[in-house]
Order: C-alpha cells, then sequence, then structure tokens
C-alpha cells in the first residue's frame, strides 16, 4: 500500500533541495518527493520503507527526522516517542520514535551516544515504572525485542520496520537499552531508560523549534548526541 512519510530536514537553500530530490529519487519504491524549504518539511511518497528513505536523507549528510507516517488516502495512524535516560545521573543519552506506517506495520527509530562502542540491546519492557531500571520495569514484552544497537565512533542507531507490535499496544511500557541479556558497558551510569509516550503524527506538528528549550529539531538531535537533557 502507498505511504506518506514526512520528515524535518535541516535545509538551507535550493542546492540543499536538489540535493535532497536525487537522492531520493535513487530509492526502490520512491514515487513522488514535495519539498518546502521555508518549512524544512519533506514528504515522500511510495512504497520504500520509511527507514530507507530517513537513511538516504542521512546519508547525503543531513540532519533528519521523521515526523510522521501515513497512508496515501488517509491521516496519522499512530506515534510516540520515548527519551532514553541513564538510570543514575539522568543524563539523556537517546530516543526511540515509533510510528505507525499502517494497521500492520510500525516503524521504529533509535538513536543514543555516550554508551560505549559496540552492540547493546534493546527491548520494550511491560511496565513503565523507571525507579529500579531494569527490574521495576518488569519483564521483556513478549513482542518487544528491538534487537541490537551498534555503537561506533560514540553514536549509534537503528532504524527499521515491525510487525510485531502496534503503537497503541505499547504507550505506557518502557524502552531499555543495555539492560538484562545486553550490553550496558561503556561510561552511561548503568542501562537507558524511558517511558513510551503519544507523540504528534503525519502533518500534526509542524514545529521546527522546541517551546520548551527553544531548540531547534536538529539541535535537540546534537544534545542527545552528546548526552544532555532535554
Amino acid at each position: 500500500m502507498p505511504i506518506k512519510v514526512q520528515l524535518a530536514v535541516d535545509m538551507t537553500c535550493q542546492s540543499c533541495v536538489d540535493d535532497v530530490t536525487r537522492v531520493l529519487a535513487s530509492v526502490p519504491g520512491v514515487s513522488k518527493v514535495d519539498i518546502t524549504l521555508a518549512d524544512k518539511l519533506v514528504v515522500v511518497e511510495g512504497t520504500a520503507r520509511p527507514s530507507a528513505v530517513l537513511n538516504a536523507v542521512k546519508e547525503s549528510g543531513r540532519a533528519a527526522v521523521v515526523r510522521g507516517t501515513g497512508s496515501s488516502i488517509g491521516g496519522n495512524i499512530g506515534a510516540a516517542v520515548c527519551i532514553l535516560e541513564e538510570c543514575i545521573g539522568g543524563a539523556t543519552r537517546g530516543l526511540v520514535r515509533f510510528v505507525q506506517v499502517d494497521e500492520t506495520t510500525c516503524f521504529v527509530d533509535v538513536t543514543a551516544s555516550g554508551i560505549g562502542e559496540g552492540a547493546h540491546g534493546v527491548a520494550i519492557h511491560e511496565c513503565g515504572d523507571l525507579s529500579q531500571v531494569p527490574g521495576s520495569c518488569g519483564r521483556r514484552w513478549s513482542h518487544g525485542e528491538l534487537g541490537e544497537l551498534v555503537v561506533s565512533g560514540g553514536q549509534g542507531d537503528l532504524a527499521f520496520e515491525t510487525d510485531q507490535f502496534k503503537v497503541w499496544e505499547i504507550i505506557g511500557r518502557s524502552v531499555v537499552v543495555g539492560g538484562a541479556g545486553g550490553s550496558s558497558g561503556g561510561p552511561t551510569a548503568g542501562p537507558l531508560a524511558g517511558v513510551v509516550a503519544r507523540s504528534a503524527g503525519l502533518f500534526e506538528n509542524d514545529k521546527q523549534v522546541c517551546a520548551c528549550s527553544g531548540n531547534s529539531l536538529w539541535t535537540e538531535q546534537r544534545l542527545v548526541d552528546q548526552g544532555h537533557r532535554l
């Protein structure tokens, strides 16, 4: 089924627009690209996976964030976000974004930094209690294995689609990175964890600057990568 993917892309001029257009034209399944330079928004239509679209833009050297996805004939189905923090000290180390692409497919985008080189297990846990991570988070949810986040050069990202759960099934649960059964080595104080909360979906939020921090989307992402609290 054709879908729309909305991205916020850090573009400053027509040359940026041309580069992004050229990069996306090479992604299999992309049938249409609409770019609004003034709003720094890119809307892609077709059958391409959101992860493929996001990775293509990132590989062009531009910061990008998936703002939402939806069917070409309908609106937003569901979206959520999880801020990953150290269990001791509370420094923000990463973000997890969940976007429901259609009734059966959920797009997952995990980014983190400062957690040591190598692979770190990522999983959704049954509970959203972060008082004594990972024990207070409960057992790993039966459909919550998200794979491994591989950190290289201080940064790690993981983007994929899954049919194992839907966004509305994970609201209020927690995501743990480097908990029991996964690596938690490196400079962080224990595993990372956060609670999954609802967020805006396709065309529901066109902000470029956070009202809370005054930072742009791309500055926020860089601050997360550097371990600052939002």
